[in-house]
């Protein structure tokens, strides 16, 4: 019959088998269990181990199971890594890396969106004055979809600009898949209306996050201006 053992691990009160601590021989439980390794005991007889005793619980659990069973919104990473060291498991030190990459990518992928809107404005007078109005919208297609006054602007320029009569809204977003896109809209500014469009991108649930400017120089009179929006978590470090 396997012998079940007391355990006392950071004051926290264990009963498991000899077998389950030992289920990995090479480790600092297996050699501890085995015989390997001098244990003490304390006044009630329970093996003192000077681990995190929450921690351990999930280790013990891997060691019954042979599986990471985590509560929902685990975040205790660095503890239970440094535990899995501590006690000598490579096979759980690879899941657990595997299992916190894994999370912390979902939730990259999952929290953040970018839209960024730029404006450029151009007026060349080398030989003449040229004037140019380009704006440039790149983020994720399903919400650059959502916004209708860059549909607006784009069928507007198609109609006033002599866009190529096979250039087709919805196909320009399809190319782009899942990838960011941009989309630029090369037609006076008034073909796009940017109150309207900064409406629609908050109404999406996105939030103004950074602005910047730039101003032209000798024969090209420019100003390029870009507004970038986000949806879900800010970056590491803003508030």
């Amino acid at each position: 019959m396997d012998e079940l053992l007391d355990v006392n691990v950071g004051g926290h009160f264990y009963t498991t088998s000899r077998s389950t601590l030992t289920r990995y021989p090479e480790s600092m439980l297996g050699a501890m269990f085995i015989g390997d390794l001098p244990s003490k005991v304390d006044q009630h007889n329970r093996y003192i181990i000077d681990g995190d005793g929450p921690a351990f619980r999930h280790v013990l659990n891997f060691l019954r199971r042979s599986k990471l069973i985590l509560p929902d919104g685990f975040k205790e990473w660095d503890i239970l890594q440094a535990e899995a060291d501590f006690y000598q498991i490579p096979e759980l030190i690879k899941i657990i890396d595997e299992r916190r990459q894994q999370q912390l990518n979902g939730s990259s992928r999952r929290s953040r969106f970018i839209l960024d809107v730029r404006w450029i404005n151009r007026v060349i007078t080398t030989y003449g004055q040229r004037h140019s109005c380009t704006w440039v919208i790149s983020g994720p297609p399903k919400f650059i979809d959502l916004l209708p006054s860059i549909k607006h602007g784009f069928e507007e320029e198609k109609k006033k600009c002599n866009i190529r009569p096979n250039v087709n809204y919805n196909e320009e977003l399809k190319k782009a898949e899942y990838t960011s896109f941009s989309l630029t809209i090369g037609s006076p500014k008034d073909f796009l209306n940017k109150t309207q469009l900064f409406k629609e991108i908050h109404d999406i649930g996105f939030t103004l996050f950074n602005t910047g400017f730039i101003s032209g120089h000798e024969n090209e009179k420019l100003t390029d201006q870009w507004w970038t929006f986000i949806k879900g978590d800010l970056p590491n470090g803003t508030n």
